[in-house]
């Protein structure tokens, strides 16, 4: 423990007045650590006026930093009550740095009376987080997931916490669009979008890792909270007028399709809180039986839909006795089976309950009535104003037919009389089995489903000259739904859909028209465009037009001289904004263009070789922002390969290796020196940009590809490809060059020490998130290169003896390997080289030493492995039965197989009898319900008939063991 110098006034006064510029404040405690000057300090006024937000006069806001706070922190661990002391008695302020290094603190002292002490200061945090959206949510996240938080004295301010950070603010235009709505302004179906105090992304992270969390602890607590949160957010996306009419419907289905899982991971905001809700409620309904009657009461006093959708789908999952009686209501009291298909849920719920209940749920008065309805619809009236002059008698009854179809689908379990008749009938007419899929996950409303247009179609885009087509796509921007038709969203997305179209089919093939959008491309004043013509020309590429590659390739370039940035509203609806545009996606079109430019089914013409790996240069050394600002874009999963075909530059060096690939294609002499030379400024210790995990991770998919392109260069560079001074990085290039490339021995002799080093790191292999698990893959490769006689099966040179030594805790893994080593035998020719076969026999012989009964219990597949001798496979499996048995494993997982054994038995019927006893001796009443009856049959019936006593005295003992396990099916063979 460090022992400090007490300073002297006169020694703290020297060294305050030397203290003048802000620099110097910042430097001095930065490097000042004594915790004796604390009070010096304390008297002297140095922690009383913590500086504000500043507002400058460009309306820009700075906030400023506070040195004295750095020292604070770094005396914490010493004197952590006096810097609490003091951080407590703190004037409030707006300075979103202090107040999340306070919350660092307070986290770090942990207790809850510290958190109980400092909430008015954490509430202040999370109050102001609109101001600074990307700062500060791990510490929210850490927060909620703290044990205590419900317990007293902490429970008012933790359901004050979650209320404010799960909460929903008005659109800052609200008031503006109400007004212009009323006076019967244009636009008047403009939506409303509120927002979290949080970006999307991080909103999404702090429920999901935080909220979530919470939940696991006290469910309903937080079901309650979250309830509210719901109701009053949704009113916010609405206009006066429609909340006056007293409807439910909040058109949920639009914005939260599934309310238990993500459509996708940029999901909307307010689907993530509602499904975060869901979340709350099952497990109230898994963990807390006696809150389920309270917390549907509250979830049935809400006015919204999206509430009804939640009773449902619980109702789906815990069809129960408790639940039944309000299953029965929604069923019977639901009053359009004759005029709209079953929505998702409601249809999910009957379902379920009809054949948890079966016909007791719904007598047979209340089906009749219920089946009548369906029966009776859908109107044909309105079939007729729907489809207009479309209509006709026969597209009616098949339009008839099929509703009836989805109506009764649910109630298939308890369909009777002429209705299960009828409903039979249409399923056999039918080409496709009805699944949950079939039903709206969009919600019918007034006879539609929601969707978006352009507020142009293409034809009327295209007869605009291209002057005007620029203009007009430079100054629509106002989204909205269509006056006659709510369903309707007149989106700036469609409209660029709509243009990119229009620019592949009429503009692309015009020399005079595409050479207008190449001279004004500095005109287009939002990205969404750009991006809508560079997958123009990509699909172009695809149908192999490359007579305008010429002109491409010089825009794509022009694409990348825009850099990546942040941006707050994140680059999905960024790259649509004229004042702040956002060019990640179109940065991304470019990589996909190249990527689709060096495909072997497209192949452009070598000519192409110097713009193409100029783009590559551009792509592959550029700011990323999201590999650069370690901003993930898959949440909640450390998958770095995921991560690095997802993101432009680590996707770009991938196609930097196919560029080389390509360059060969054309010709093996080619010379592939582009290729090393980005790899080597990528690889710069001066590089702005150090190479991140993704990238790492891409690198270690594609070194053998490299390897075989530039022996030579892939060998001198191994280091950089394989930093083991690096040791996360290192992982990540190991563990993806080992799921990526088959045993190959020229590479294994390079990475020998590679291979060692992973030896001696196995934890940093081991990936819960991937579902192939890189220490197995690992193990198979050190397999393989004994085989090869790459080292010796055991001593001091073995790695597989070392791999066995160093996973000596881990049997999952040893397991793992055995039972690969058989399916490879299994899967390889009939007549195995001899050499290869003896060292496959010897690993046997070595683990058969070992002894261990589950590892030894995945010899199935060896069973089976026909390039080995048959007599051989079942003396082991008959003393592998034996080990298993005394270490009371059962040598089979879930299905008792014998079709193996049944190839074997004309030739060794007396060792396969015996097996097959041994087999049926360890199994449980269970397992034989599963086992393989036929090929059982077979064997069994071939003992009986032996010749030889013993042989028939196992058949006697095996088929003993069967019927005392109820199998008296056999009883006849």
């Amino acid at each position: 423990m460090t022992s400090w110098k007490k300073p002297t006034d006169e020694m703290i006064d020297k060294a305050l007045a030397s203290v003048k510029k802000e620099t110097d404040r910042q430097y001095f405690f930065s490097r000042l650590k004594n915790p004796l000057w604390i009070q010096p300090l304390k008297d002297r006024g140095y922690f009383q006026l913590p500086p504000g937000v500043k507002h400058l006069p460009d309306g820009s806001i700075q906030f400023p930093f506070w040195p004295e706070f750095s020292y604070l922190v770094q005396v914490f661990d010493s004197e952590p009550e006096k810097v609490l002391g003091i951080l407590e008695r703190l004037p409030d302020t707006d300075n979103p740095w202090i107040l999340k290094g306070i919350i660092d603190v307070v986290l770090k002292a942990d207790p809850p009376e510290v958190i109980h002490r400092f909430k008015s200061k954490i509430m202040a945090f999370v109050d102001n987080a609109w101001v600074y959206p990307w700062m500060g949510h791990d510490n929210i996240i850490e927060l909620l997931k703290k044990p205590y938080l419900f317990e007293k004295p902490l429970e008012d301010f933790t359901s004050s916490l979650l209320s404010k950070v799960v909460e929903f603010r008005p659109d800052s235009q609200s008031e503006d669009k109400q007004t212009r709505r009323r006076k019967g302004q244009e636009n008047l179906m403009t939506l409303l979008k509120p927002g979290p105090r949080f970006g999307r992304s991080i909103y999404q992270k702090i429920l999901k890792n935080g909220v979530r969390s919470l939940a696991e602890k006290e469910p309903y607590r937080v079901a309650r909270i979250l309830i509210k949160r719901v109701a009053v957010m949704i009113p916010l996306t609405m206009h006066q007028e429609d909340i006056d009419k007293g409807k439910e419907e909040d058109i949920s289905e639009a914005w939260c399709q599934r309310l238990d899982a993500a459509d996708h991971d940029y999901e909307d905001s307010r689907a993530t809180l509602v499904r975060t809700l869901t979340f709350a409620c099952g497990k109230v309904y898994q963990q807390s039986s006696e809150s389920v009657s309270d917390l549907d009461e509250v979830l049935r006093n809400q006015r919204w839909k999206v509430f009804k959708r939640l009773r449902q789908h619980l109702y789906a999952l815990y069809p129960n006795e408790q639940t039944r009686p309000w299953i029965r209501e929604l069923i019977l009291k639901h009053g359009d089976y004759a005029r709209w298909e079953h929505h998702y849920e409601f249809q999910r719920m009957i379902r379920s309950a009809c054949e948890h209940f079966g016909v007791e749920l719904l007598t047979e008065e209340e089906r009749t009535q219920i089946f009548d309805a369906i029966r009776s619809g859908p109107s044909e009236t309105d079939f007729r104003e729907w489809v207009g002059e479309q209509f006709t008698e026969d597209r009616f009854r098949q339009r008839e037919r099929r509703f009836h179809r989805m109506q009764f689908n649910p109630f298939v379990s308890v369909l009777f009389g002429e209705h299960a008749t009828y409903f039979q009938e249409l399923e056999t007419e039918a080409k496709n089995p009805i699944s949950d899929e079939d039903y709206s996950l969009v919600g019918e409303i007034e006879g539609g489903v929601m969707s978006e247009r352009s507020p142009k179609s293409g034809e009327a885009l295209a007869k605009l000259t291209d002057e005007k087509l620029l203009t007009y796509i430079n100054k629509w921007q106002e989204e909205y739904h269509d006056k006659d038709n709510w369903l309707v969203k007149i989106t700036i997305e469609s409209l660029a859909k709509e243009f990119q179209s229009v620019f592949r089919d009429s503009i692309i093939p015009d020399t005079d028209r595409l050479r207008f959008w190449m001279e004004n491309r500095e005109r287009i004043e939002r990205p969404i465009y750009v991006c809508a013509m560079v997958e123009a020309m990509q699909e172009r590429v695809k149908a192999k037009d490359f007579d305008k590659l010429n002109e491409w390739l010089p825009f794509c370039e022009w694409v990348l001289s825009h850099p990546d940035q942040e941006h707050e509203e994140g680059y999905r609806r960024g790259d649509a904004s004229r004042e702040n545009p956002c060019w990640r996606n179109s940065r991304r079109a470019v990589g996909d263009f190249v990527e689709t430019c060096l495909k072997n089914d497209v192949d452009v013409p070598i000519t192409t070789r110097d713009p193409l790996a100029k783009l590559l240069e551009m792509l592959c050394t550029q700011f990323d922002w999201r590999l650069d600002r370690n901003n993930p874009i898959v949440l909640n999963r450390d998958d770095q390969l995921a991560e690095a075909i997802n993101n432009t530059r680590s996707r770009a060096m991938e196609s930097l290796v196919h560029f080389g690939s390509w360059l060969r294609r054309h010709d093996q002499r080619e010379d592939i020196s582009t290729i090393t030379t980005i790899l080597e400024k990528r690889f710069s210790s001066e590089t702005d940009y150090p190479l991140s995990l993704p990238e790492y991770a891409i690198l270690g998919s594609r070194y053998g590809n490299v390897f075989s392109l530039n022996k030579t260069w892939a060998i001198e560079h191994k280091s950089h490809f394989f930093p083991q001074d690096k040791l996360r990085a290192w992982s990540e290039v190991f563990k993806n060059f080992l799921r990526f490339h088959r045993p190959f021995k020229p590479t294994f002799e390079v990475l020998r020490d590679d291979f060692d080093f992973a030896l001696e790191h196995l934890q940093s292999l081991r990936d819960k998130e991937h579902p192939i698990n890189s220490v197995d893959t690992l193990g198979q490769h050190l397999f393989v290169y004994y085989l090869w006689e790459a080292y010796p099966l055991t001593g001091e040179k073995s790695l597989l003896e070392r791999y066995y030594r160093k996973t000596h805790d881990d049997q999952v893994r040893r397991t793992n390997l055995f039972g690969h080593v058989g399916r490879m035998l299994q899967n390889s020719e009939k007549h195995l080289d001899h050499a290869l076969k003896e060292r496959c026999m010897q690993f046997f012989d070595w683990r058969f030493e070992v002894g261990d009964p589950t590892e030894l219990r995945e010899f199935t597949p060896w069973l089976d492995a026909q390039c080995l001798d048959a007599g051989w496979r079942l003396d082991a499996y008959s003393e592998i039965l034996d080990i298993c048995i005394s270490g009371k494993v059962k040598p089979f997982h879930d299905i008792l197989r014998f079709k193996p054994m049944v190839g074997m038995l004309n030739d060794h019927t007396a060792k396969v009898v015996e097996c097959f006893a041994k087999l049926t001796g360890c199994a449980f009443e269970h397992d034989t319900y599963f086992l393989e009856a036929d090929e059982a049959k077979t064997i069994l019936k071939a003992g009986l008939e032996s010749n030889d006593e013993n042989v028939r005295n196992n058949a006697e003992r095996a088929r003993e063991n069967l019927i005392r396990h109820g199998r008296f099916d056999f009883l006849d063979v």
